[in-house]
């Protein structure tokens, strides 16, 4: 009997385990790449952190997706098939970043032919995380950068307008009378985009309430990153016309963008905290729940359907 037992957990294990070795020996070089952005590109730093984060969301939903009915779905080898093409297509056209996609595609293929529809379920918002560890193409961080570039260059001009100083704005460069800044990519918020968006999608999966408010705090990420970026600009702005240029560009120039990022998630868990503030029940909001619990029984009596301060 044991040895029956031991032979089909083989059995049980011989597969995967295939199935992993040709998935490493056939994306080795896609990870590396990724692995090689994550770690110069300052677009893609917070790549480390994805993989944990998905595996520690993964074990908080590991006893629903235990109850969850298991069983191959049809979509799954469709879904391998897909990723694979993917992967050939992109290294054919030399694009970089469909690797990387194609690994998360093939992942959720092996999620259903393995595990199940059931299963992948409860682990869609783990699974979905994982698109967050894929760097984004070059084409698509322009695209996006030079309207950020723009639009922090005119609100901060402005606001530094409306303190009395004199500005001039052409274009993303600032002219103030002792100092000229230029907006440029580093310096457009771009940097922390992305990270925030993570984070933001990170709280809403883990705040309680509609779908609507969660919807509103992951939405919040890019305009609270822009925000940030437009206050860290005025700051530099504001040490140039007081201390210099040379003040405005160095030390503070690369720390406030520690500064920037770390004010955009105190913004971000902010707004997490009020949003769960709010409560569509007629109970009330948690904080009145709170309050009405912590009181004398007498001083609340029933009054047809409404409760009256007595």
């Amino acid at each position: 009997m044991a040895v029956v037992q031991n032979a089909r957990v083989r059995s049980d294990w011989l597969g995967p385990a295939i199935v992993g070795a040709l998935t490493v020996s056939l994306y080795a070089g896609s990870i590396g790449e990724m692995v090689r952005e994550w770690w110069t590109s300052p677009n893609a730093s917070h790549g480390f952190l994805v993989v944990p984060i998905v595996l520690y969301l993964a074990w908080l939903k590991r006893e629903r997706a235990a109850r969850a009915p298991r069983g191959a779905s049809a979509w799954g080898i469709p879904v391998i098939v897909a990723a694979v093409l993917m992967l050939l297509v992109g290294r054919w056209a030399e694009i970089e970043f469909v690797g990387p996609l194609s690994l998360v595609v093939l992942l959720g293929g092996y999620g259903l032919h393995f595990l199940g529809a059931g299963v992948m379920r409860q682990l869609a918002f783990p699974y979905a995380f994982l698109i967050f560890m894929v760097p984004w193409p070059d084409l698509l961080v322009e695209f996006i950068s030079f309207p950020m570039q723009l639009i922090s260059a005119t609100y901060a001009a402005m606001l530094v307008g409306l303190l009395g100083i004199p500005v001039t704005r052409t274009g993303v460069d600032i002219a103030l009378p002792n100092v000229t800044f230029s907006v440029a990519v580093p310096c457009s918020g771009m940097n922390s985009l992305v990270s925030l968006l993570a984070l933001a999608a990170l709280l809403a999966y883990l705040s309680r309430g509609v779908l609507w408010r969660r919807a509103a705090l992951f939405a919040a990420g890019a305009p609270m990153a822009l925000l940030a970026n437009v206050l860290r600009i005025v700051c530099i702005l504001l040490i140039g016309t007081l201390w210099g240029q040379k003040a405005a560009e160095g030390f503070f120039h690369n720390f406030s963008g520690i500064v920037l990022f770390l004010g955009a998630l105190l913004g971000l868990l902010a707004l997490a905290q009020a949003l769960a503030g709010l409560d569509d029940s007629p109970q009330g909001a948690p904080g009145l729940r709170r309050l009405l619990a912590g009181l004398p029984r007498n001083e609340v009596r029933q009054v047809g359907a409404r409760e009256v301060w007595a």
